[in-house]
């Protein structure tokens, strides 16, 4: 799929989940090996093409286990956000971030190839890292989706404070989005940006309500739009050098009637054309995304710690902000959100809120009991009023099933550890207020 490619020990083999924590390369036309790949349920029933899910267990097997037993993938993935692991080989209690690089690079095309099935035709991919493996998780993708399946490279700003003791203060991470579909056809299905309610204005008293306005003029020379306009003050006004008025003289004159022409200046300034709300166009995102608009680590950090006071909670985890801007970029209401790597739950959290349906998958149990299912549990009961809850209007309810996918090699998880997963999620539910679901209004921050 792509000319130059990288190359790294047994980059022939698959990296599998061996056991409860370690991986094994396997010969992926190996059958020896393989066990029942059937889900086994942890809560009231298995998810469905109607569910939400946690599924406990490595990404590739939750994704074998949930094909072989469920149609929840039947309607296929719209949006997947991809947070692995950085490799910064720094002693992380909730996950491993030690691998060598070999299998750091198995890990992550092994199970990109794993999700690139279900995938519906306007998917797009988000894979979130900083600099140690960026560069290569790039080639990565271009080998899995194809070159030509590359959207943009987002800058997101994690921090705003300085760090005097390094030799650039890092501060940002990187987000590459991909498009198997290509980025034109992901384009004409992607979401814009709202643009912000404060920029209307009333400057002319006019009944139908506050508007804004933009130049009446479009770039190059169109004989059918030169045409000569007087403003209210006399003045006679041509286009621009290089450009033309923004439409024929005909359609000129019936906005004019319409009063949909502004002139500034007192009435001597060039037209500009006046659009009310509902009329304009929303904002084709940038590639810098400033703190400001979708948070830092720090402020997911202070959401974290008001949800779970008396624990330590992760140090770099993703804030609500960030996560609703690219949910709501790549997806609609009700459309399927998955996220290989579920750490702390921000983006099962941001889904739900946002009224996707959702499957987050997250190997490490103790993260699972800890964070993951009573967070969740405080989304759906709404007693979460911070991260964009307020933003999206939530209030609280829904439901989602957990499930544990067993690793293809190695022992499963022991029948006790499966049961305290099965008494957390009976403990987090008795909790949860019983309340119809209804997907809250589509909104993002600027």
């Amino acid at each position: 799929m792509t000319e130059v490619t990288l190359n790294w020990k047994n980059k022939h083999l698959v990296l599998r989940a061996s056991g409860n924590h370690s991986y094994e390369w396997i010969n992926p036309a190996s059958t020896s090996s393989r066990k029942s790949t059937a889900l086994v349920c942890l809560s009231q029933a298995l998810p469905d093409g109607l569910s939400n899910a946690v599924v406990v267990g490595d990404g590739i097997d939750a994704i074998e286990a949930i094909e072989e037993t469920t149609d929840f993938l039947d309607d296929k993935i719209r949006l997947v956000y991809i947070d692995p692991p950085f490799n910064t080989h720094a002693d992380v209690e909730s996950y491993c971030d030690s691998m060598n690089r070999s299998k750091w690079l198995s890990f992550l095309r092994d199970r990109l190839v794993a999700l690139q099935p279900h995938l519906s035709e306007d998917a797009s991919v988000w894979l979130h890292l900083d600099d140690r493996e960026v560069h290569r998780a790039r080639m990565i993708l271009d080998e899995v989706f194809g070159e030509k399946a590359f959207v943009t490279s987002i800058a997101w700003q994690k921090k705003t404070t300085r760090d005097s003791r390094a030799a650039f203060s890092g501060n940002h991470d990187t987000i590459l989005v991909y498009a198997p579909g290509g980025p034109r056809k992901w384009k004409r299905s992607r979401n814009l940006l709202p643009k912000d309610a404060t920029e209307l204005a009333n400057k002319d008293n006019d009944p139908r309500g506050p508007w804004t306005d933009a130049p009446f003029t479009a770039p190059g020379f169109r004989a059918a739009q030169q045409y000569e306009i007087e403003t209210p003050s006399g003045v006679k006004l041509s286009p621009p050098r290089g450009r033309s008025w923004y439409a024929t003289e005909p359609t000129y004159r019936k906005l004019l009637k319409q009063n949909r022409i502004w002139f500034p200046k007192r009435g001597a300034g060039s037209p500009r054309l006046k659009l009310f709300g509902d009329q304009r166009r929303g904002l084709v995102p940038f590639t810098i995304w400033n703190s400001d608009d979708t948070g830092t680590n720090d402020d997911a950090k202070r959401h974290l710690m008001s949800l779970f006071p008396e624990c330590p909670v992760f140090e770099t985890p993703k804030p609500e902000q960030l996560l609703e801007r690219i949910i709501f970029l790549a997806s609609n209401s009700g459309e399927l959100v998955v996220d290989l790597f579920g750490g702390s739950g921000t983006t099962a959290a941001v889904a739900h809120k946002m009224g996707r349906r959702w499957l987050l998958v997250e190997r490490n149990v103790q993260t699972v009991i800890k964070f993951i299912l009573p967070r969740l549990t405080a989304v759906q009961n709404g007693s979460d009023t911070n991260g964009i809850s307020n933003a999206v209007g939530w209030k609280g309810g829904g439901s989602f099933e957990v499930a544990y996918a067993p690793p293809l090699l190695g022992d499963d998880l022991p029948t006790e550890v499966l049961d305290n997963i099965r008494k957390s999620f009976r403990k987090s539910s008795c909790n949860a207020l019983s309340k119809e679901f209804t997907n809250p209004p589509l909104s993002a921050r600027q």
